[in-house]
């Protein structure tokens, strides 16, 4: 058995992995104090959920063969810098092994998603893919002739942080205008609370998709277009550029299979005019494992 531990922008969420099967979970919310100092807090977190873990399943760490990380922006060499985290050379590898004396392997978090999703999920049929974690913010992964590419420097494809609109809305990356900025569910979220004039911290995605995207559909019609009109460049760009077979959508955005979003983006993406290539487009699809693709793909081996 295999710990997955899934490092979030909010949250830590901590699961027992079987093979590919998340048999048990745990989380924690980050407060406003974690946040005056985040590794501190991290790591307590962590050490702390890993033994309610335990306890909660009956397991020994013994029985624990290594531990897997997805985490939130740049990996290299087990160092983690997240913007979103405020983390910089954060060295998270050497911190677990020395808390638990176990193998452990850390890698970004949509390249986890990505990777359990080519071997296992709604990826494994295909020889170019390009995944696209939609949640908090905007990542990914792409795959030619089944293999994932990774650069030698840092972890890369950023998808989220590629320029959309010049001189645009400030990142917490430094840039200005990137797509998660203008096309991730926080970013959809936001302008629907906005525009109904309500706290978007009392809003959960589910509650946003199902309800308020329902109830009040006159009202915030404008703010999903919007969405879906930067979410089809910055998806039709990808295509462009990696001609993938597939594209596949995880995190809280793979919720909205068989939404009227998700159609909707289909069809716009599928019309000639979208990308340069005009004939047979790729086929979109969402997550098998959803927004358990992190933590179960933090422990498979690439």
């Amino acid at each position: 058995m295999k710990i997955g531990i899934d490092l979030g922008g909010s949250h830590i969420g901590i699961g027992l992995i079987e093979g590919v099967e998340l048999k048990e979970t745990v989380d924690r919310f980050f407060t406003q104090e974690d946040r005056t100092n985040i590794e501190e807090a991290i790591l307590r977190h962590i050490n702390e959920l890993v033994k309610e873990l335990l306890e909660k399943t009956g397991v020994n760490l013994d029985e624990i063969v290594s531990i897997g990380a997805a985490c939130p922006g740049t990996v290299a060499n087990g160092k983690v810098t997240s913007w979103n985290l405020g983390l910089k050379e954060f060295d998270l590898k050497n911190k677990l092994i020395e808390m638990f004396n176990k193998p452990v392997t850390v890698r970004n978090d949509g390249k986890c998603a990505a990777l359990v999703e080519k071997k296992y999920g709604a990826m494994k049929d295909y020889d170019d893919c390009v995944f696209v974690n939609i949640g908090t913010g905007v990542g990914g992964a792409a795959f030619l002739g089944g293999k994932l590419l990774e650069p030698k420097k840092y972890s890369g494809f950023e998808f989220g942080h590629m320029t959309l609109v010049k001189d645009g809305i400030p990142c917490t990356c430094g840039k200005k205008g990137c797509f998660e900025r203008y096309a991730s569910i926080k970013s959809l979220k936001n302008r629907i609370t906005k525009t109904l004039n309500i706290d978007s911290s009392d809003i959960s995605g589910q509650y946003m998709r199902e309800h308020l995207m329902v109830e009040y559909h006159d009202q915030v019609q404008g703010d999903i277009e919007d969405f879906l009109s930067y979410l089809r460049i910055g998806i039709c760009n990808l295509i462009d550029i990696f001609e993938p077979e597939v594209v596949c959508f995880g995190g809280s955005f793979s919720y909205y299979e068989g939404h009227p979003v998700l159609n909707r983006l289909i069809e716009d993406i599928n019309k000639p005019d979208m990308t340069f290539n005009e004939g047979e487009k790729p086929k979109i699809v969402t997550a098998f494992f959803k927004n358990d693709a992190g933590i179960i793909g933090a422990t498979i081996d690439n």
